[in-house]
């Protein structure tokens, strides 16, 4: 029988991530578990913008945690992380005064963040016309990542560190014991454990039920393109762009753009999951489409003409609050949780895999994690038509100017 002191199931960035800093913590007797390929799951189609301003000091702070390592990070002589920086435009005086508050969040974080007029933000990504914006927040230190190039670093590091990861390796059933982890049955036979962490994306919630513990998130597709080659853009950098009042983001791939963003209709994606070669990606769907490209040639005209070349419609895992799902499960001692990141898998990673191993050796994380913690929802009825709601709701207002501080 096997054994190991922490089984992690799931291995794509965050579970890679998770390992990666047990095993640089000293603990090396590892286990990651992953139902089919490394790197395959949601981290395969990741958009890749990595941003760390948010309104929770606690989560900013881990996401600067996230930039902090990606900076070193390199697989094959290939760095995973470019620090582009970022833009987000305000298009009205309301949305200016909101990104006035955001620097001044971002300055209690030491997040080194600058106001800028809208012929500097031209400046900067000279596709905007200044003359349809107020202005926008530039954060530096932002960035594109390259999803399976961080994941693919990080198990490296860790394999030779001593960390052992199995493919194709199916969980089966996790057995309690008097309330407490005891082991994890899967397809090649049992592993003995008393450290569980669930980090398998949309999968999260069929493995809480496995050892009785209700984990809530749903997956929403979410979708994204890149475009024809973009007119004057090669031998340029320019930074991520968000537009807000648009709904949409974009990010640099040599002299295209991928784009994307957030639409008012959000698709929850039910179970069961597929069984394909990733059923995290789903068919395109251009109709559904249809309002982010308008919004994105409403912010950048110069697209109008341009064909998109590379569609992507991937799940993405969302919780009803819009918050991390990450700590201990307060039911079963020994199971923890790092999933539900909302789309923010690869900004959030480094820091979830930091914080959360220091909490698994040392008894505390690094930071405060409460507004994350399962235990959050203790208590309320977390249905799945209530989980979907709940994300929905998230998903939709997700660039809207908030009305209260949010949590996370």
């Amino acid at each position: 029988m096997d054994q190991a002191a922490v089984v992690i199931v799931g291995g794509g960035i965050a579970g890679a991530s998770i390992a990666l800093h047990l095993a640089r913590l000293g603990q090396r007797d590892v286990i990651v578990l992953e139902r089919g390929a490394l790197v395959s799951g949601t981290t395969s189609h990741a958009p890749g913008l990595v941003g760390q301003l948010r309104a929770s000091p606690s989560l900013c702070r881990l996401l600067m945690a996230s930039v902090e390592l990606y900076r070193g990070l390199e697989l094959d002589g290939q760095p995973g992380f470019q620090p582009v920086g970022s833009l987000r435009l305000a298009s009205s005086r309301q949305r200016m005064e909101e990104l006035i508050r955001q620097k001044s969040a971002a300055d209690r974080c030491g997040l080194e963040t600058h106001l800028q007029g809208a012929a500097e933000t031209a400046e900067l990504f000279p596709l905007i016309d200044p003359a349809r914006i107020e202005g926008s927040l530039h954060v530096p230190s932002d960035g594109s990542a390259s999803a399976t190039t961080l994941a693919g670093a990080m198990i490296r590091d860790a394999r030779a560190l001593g960390v052992a990861f199995r493919e194709q390796t199916v969980v089966t059933g996790i057995d309690i014991k008097a309330g407490r982890v005891s082991g994890v049955m899967t397809n090649h036979g049992r592993i003995a454990t008393d450290t569980l962490v669930i980090a398998a994306g949309i999968w999260s919630p069929l493995l809480g039920r496995m050892a009785g513990v209700s984990i809530p998130l749903v997956p929403l597709q979410h979708q994204y393109a890149e475009t024809s080659a973009v007119p004057g853009l090669a031998g340029r950098q320019l930074p991520n762009l968000r537009d807000p009042d648009n709904l949409v983001y974009f990010r640099q791939a040599d002299d295209r753009l991928i784009l994307g963003g957030y639409e008012r209709q959000p698709r929850p994606f039910r179970l069961p999951i597929p069984a394909s070669a990733n059923p995290t990606v789903l068919p395109f769907d251009q109709e559904h489409f249809a309002g982010l490209k308008s919004g994105a040639v409403r912010c950048l005209p110069a697209l109008a003409d341009l064909d998109l070349v590379r569609c992507v419609n991937g799940l993405e895992s969302f919780t009803p609050d819009g918050a991390f799902l990450v700590g201990p499960a307060p039911q079963v001692q020994g199971l923890w949780t790092a999933c539900g990141f909302c789309a923010h898998g690869i900004s959030g990673a480094g820091g979830v895999g930091r914080y959360l191993a220091e909490w698994i050796v040392s008894g505390t994380p690094g930071i405060d994690l409460s507004a994350m913690a399962l235990s959050r929802f203790a208590g309320q009825a977390v249905d799945d038509d209530t989980v979907a709601a709940g994300a929905s709701a998230i998903y939709s207002t997700y660039y809207d100017i908030p009305t209260t501080t949010p949590v996370a």
